[in-house]
């Protein structure tokens, strides 16, 4: 055996199960776990030996929403994703040139980054998607740029399910948000592969709601969705809107919303969550950003400690923006917000029950306030504990939930011999409280081992690269969401 690296003593978690099996050896090769053996029955025969005695060995952790490439300079975002055990992501939201680049495998740097799982392009909106035939014109050219799935937030239905059966005959997962006037149901039955933020805003609700009918109908009356500005957006604008979209919302948004809660029935939502189960759609919660949307002005985020990781403009922007919901929002529009977060978080573990497929997601990287890459799914973790999720349930969405998702059980999900070698350990046992998904003393990452004094090491150099910059502009990608 030519090996590269052996982690000896080490405890197997089962993501299937949750079983535990102890006192095993890891083999590593190539990138690739070669074998796993009885730590007794192992050598070294060469290879680098990792004493992993009294830790528990679980797949890489993997971020199914975010937006780190969107960042002026990703660097910071991936190394931070790494630091924190995040091993794979999902990048929603993408653009020509960031396909190209990574057509030609100039996209990702080097070293000390998770992998890229998948990628979108432009987003769908009333930019790009203002008529069926505009919708149908972008699904095609972003299916020639080499697209992985296509990603709408913003659309009329004619739009949403005229984009959605042209992505079908190409072929291509159709996915993102669900505008309010769209049906849930027939939008899960014609295919929609996944529902991103539980809706967001109130749409899923509405599934739950007896005064559906009525209520999709008054969402009708609202402008139609796509720019409100003419000409060139201005950055400060875009920036804002990401941050948080829900300074901008119509008055009468927050009358609809709060009519959806006080008709929300619990047989509703059991019968939508079985219609999602039979159409195979599924959800990324992004509890922790949906939170962030309804609750920008709590206290706590302007306290968190990972914000040193956040450049100072964007931390000056985020408090501005905290400052202004208090200011600028009606005490009952907050009520209701704060009201709709938590409607929106006891739909998790019913749906769970139910047998919805779920995926863990931050929306971190790219503006969105108060998420940041990296600490940001391990705040997504403690959400979906207190949604009532198990810490299997949790270690689910985040590791063998996403390979089933992406089809690729063959290589990610599980740690068994033939996978990725993109691992955890942990120094606790995740199986007993979610919490103990956070105490990481190691990762190794297509391979190669980093030990707790590498990981805070790349937190250090992340830090420091943060607070060192000099104030430049905010320039970001494409919108995120």
């Amino acid at each position: 055996m030519n090996a590269d690296l052996v982690l000896h003593g080490v405890t197997i978690v089962d993501t299937r199960d949750g079983s535990l099996a102890p006192d095993m050896a890891i083999v590593i090769e190539n990138g690739t776990i070669a074998n796993i053996a009885a730590a007794s029955s192992i050598g070294a025969n060469g290879a680098a030996v990792i004493d992993a005695r009294g830790t528990f060995a679980v797949p890489g952790y993997n971020d199914a929403h975010a937006h780190p490439l969107n960042e002026p300079d990703p660097q910071d975002g991936l190394t931070l994703m790494l630091a924190n055990g995040i091993t794979g992501f999902r990048q929603m939201s993408g653009t020509p040139a960031l396909l190209e680049a990574r057509r030609e495998g100039r996209l990702m740097p080097a070293a000390d980054a998770p992998e890229l799982l998948e990628m979108c392009g432009e987003i769908l909106t009333g930019a790009n998607a203002r008529s069926a035939e505009m919708a149908v014109a972008e699904v095609r050219a972003q299916h020639a740029q080499g697209v992985d799935f296509i990603k709408i937030i913003d659309a009329t239905p004619e739009v949403f399910f005229a984009a959605l059966e042209e992505s079908t005959r190409l072929k291509l997962p159709y996915l993102g948000h669900l505008p309010p006037t769209v049906d849930v149901r027939k939008a899960a039955q014609a295919g929609l592969r996944s529902i991103e933020h539980l809706g967001p805003k109130d749409s899923v609700l509405l599934g739950c709601s007896t005064d559906e009918t009525a209520l999709r109908a008054e969402a009708r009356k609202q402008p139609a969705p796509g720019p409100r500005i003419s000409g060139p957006i201005p950055v400060n604008v875009i920036m804002r809107a990401i941050a948080s979209p829900l300074l901008a919302t119509d008055p009468t948004e927050f009358i609809r919303y709060a009519r959806v809660l006080d008709t929300y029935s619990d047989e509703r939502m059991r019968d939508l969550a079985a219609h999602f189960v039979a159409a195979g759609t599924w959800h990324c919660p992004t509890l922790t950003r949906v939170r962030t949307m309804a609750l920008a002005d709590d206290q706590g985020y302007r306290s968190d400690t990972n914000l040193r990781y956040v450049p100072l403009p964007l931390r000056q922007m985020w408090e501005d923006i905290a400052q202004q919901f208090s200011q600028r929002l009606p005490a009952a529009a907050r009520e209701t917000l704060a009201r709709l977060f938590a409607a929106l978080a006891k739909l998790v573990q019913p749906f769970k029950v139910s047998g919805v497929r779920m995926l863990a997601g931050s929306d971190s990287g790219g503006a969105a306030a108060w998420c940041i890459p990296g600490p940001g799914l391990h705040q997504e973790f403690d959400q979906l504990e207190a949604a009532g999720l198990s810490p299997l349930d949790v270690l689910q969405m985040t590791t063998s939930n996403v390979a089933a998702f992406l089809g690729r059980e063959s290589t990610m999900g599980s740690v068994a011999p033939g996978k990725n070698a993109n691992l955890v350990l942990l120094s606790a046992n995740p199986m007993t409280s979610v919490q103990n998904l956070h105490k990481i003393s190691a990762v190794v990452r297509a391979g190669k081992h980093y030990s707790a004094a590498d990981l805070d090491a790349l937190k250090s150099r992340t830090e420091h690269r943060v607070a060192s910059a000099l104030p430049s502009s905010t320039a970001v990608g494409p919108p995120c969401c």
